[in-house]
């Protein structure tokens, strides 16, 4: 099969990162995939992106028409008025990942380019019933056939398990996230719920990421008393999630801990969802460990340090933790995840 990807840009993030995946497991079983802009691209503002809009569809029709791609695959707002707009011109079958929600004014524009799509493929369960009520309502124009959906996954290359800790040592407790938007609020209870635990000072404490709210967290680590080491942004978080025991994140950042063995806790756009339980764990991944999230989870440092808590004792206690990372390893393992939406795009382009 052969795939064109149109992505918005190669920085790094959630949405280039599950790409990058799919890519390397679609093309390990056969199928051809072009992404535009190509891997190789880490410029947030690459030329090539340009010409990934709808006004401009002239100038790219021939471009893609040459290729001859079975389906476009898409995750962006502005990539999708291009699809949607070859679709017309081309009759080039289409599909959207839909990873995230979207303000009501943007939810309706979105509803609007769905009416030609073929497919929308989700992450969690969340997502997955928010685009179907979108595609599902009484002024769905009578024409238009509603997309098929297909629920997917995070596809994540399994890295090797940790090493097992070293009782002689300090656990590592980690938080990973961008640090901007309110992303860095999050981390900033993080901080104040470790610096509660009666063990704070034993702990080694690393925070994975940067952004805007990075000097002020660093700040507040200092006048907490916490001695942290703040990475900024890396281009492989690998060699700090390794000797992580205890990580704290929502989506891709704490799927790379716990496919590690770490135990986790869930700390996303929605609140804190709490310690990633074997009894918990199907939740968590309907709502991508609290990213997802359509009721209020709590955010103050006091319910984070209780998850914490929680997290450190399942670690220790071995069992419970090693559940979860099985778990995790087979959800997340992108070959399974490919051959799954590869038949899903194969069934929609007919």
């Amino acid at each position: 099969m052969r795939i064109l990807k149109l992505l918005r840009d190669q920085s790094t993030n959630g949405i280039t990162t599950y790409h990058r995946m799919l890519t390397q497991a679609l093309l390990a079983q056969g199928h051809d995939v072009m992404l535009w802009p190509g891997e190789q691209s880490r410029l947030r503002q690459d030329p090539r992106t340009w010409l990934l809009h709808h006004r401009l569809e002239p100038l790219v029709r021939s471009a893609v028409a040459s290729w001859k791609p079975d389906v476009i695959y898409v995750s962006h707002y502005t990539q999708a008025r291009l699809a949607h707009r070859l679709r017309e011109t081309l009759g080039i079958p289409w599909v959207t990942c839909m990873h995230n929600g979207h303000s009501p004014k943007r939810m309706a524009q979105w509803a609007q380019l769905l009416t030609n799509t073929n497919g929308v493929v989700t992450m969690s369960r969340t997502m997955d019933q928010l685009y179907q009520d979108l595609v599902h309502t009484p002024d769905w124009p009578a024409a238009a056939p509603r997309p098929a959906f297909l629920l997917s996954r995070l596809p994540l290359v399994l890295p090797p398990m940790r090493a097992p800790h070293d009782p002689s040592q300090p656990l590592t407790l980690t938080y990973c996230s961008r640090l901007s938007g309110n992303k860095g609020p999050r981390c900033a209870a993080w901080l104040q719920a470790v610096a509660s635990l009666p063990e704070a000072q034993h702990f080694r404490l690393q925070v994975i990421g940067g952004g805007s709210h990075l000097a002020t967290l660093k700040k507040q680590a200092q006048n907490l008393g916490l001695a942290v080491e703040f990475t900024g942004m890396v281009a492989d978080p690998g060699p700090w999630l390794d000797r992580t025991d205890v990580m704290t994140g929502a989506g891709y950042a704490l799927i790379e801990g716990l496919v590690r063995g770490c135990a986790g806790v869930g700390l996303g756009f929605g609140g804190c969802f709490g310690a990633i339980t074997p009894e918990r764990l199907d939740e968590a991944f309907t709502i991508n460990f609290g990213d997802h999230c359509p009721y209020p989870l709590p955010e103050a440092p006091e319910a984070i340090a209780q998850a914490l808590t929680q997290a450190i004792a399942m670690y220790r206690q071995g069992v419970m933790s090693a559940v979860v990372t099985q778990r995790c390893r087979a959800q997340f393992d992108p070959a399974g995840i490919a051959a799954e939406l590869a038949v899903f795009l194969q069934t929609v382009a007919r």
